[in-house]
Formats: structure tokens, sequence, C-alpha cells
């Protein structure tokens, strides 16, 4: 259903800031 949808558009999201940012204190580290 749509309804899943937003959920997922966040989870999606939430996951590549995550790994945006781990990446980001990689780097920095």
């Amino acid at each position: 259903t749509l309804a899943v949808l937003p959920i997922f558009i966040f989870s999606f999201l939430a996951q590549k800031q995550l790994i945006s940012g781990l990446t980001f204190g990689a780097v920095k580290g």
C-alpha cells in the first residue's frame, strides 16, 4: 500500500545519512 512508501523513503534517507556520516567520520578521523 501507499502507506508504506513514506516509511520506506524515511528509512532509506536515514540509512543514507548514517552511511555518509560514518564515511565522513572515517575520512576525518
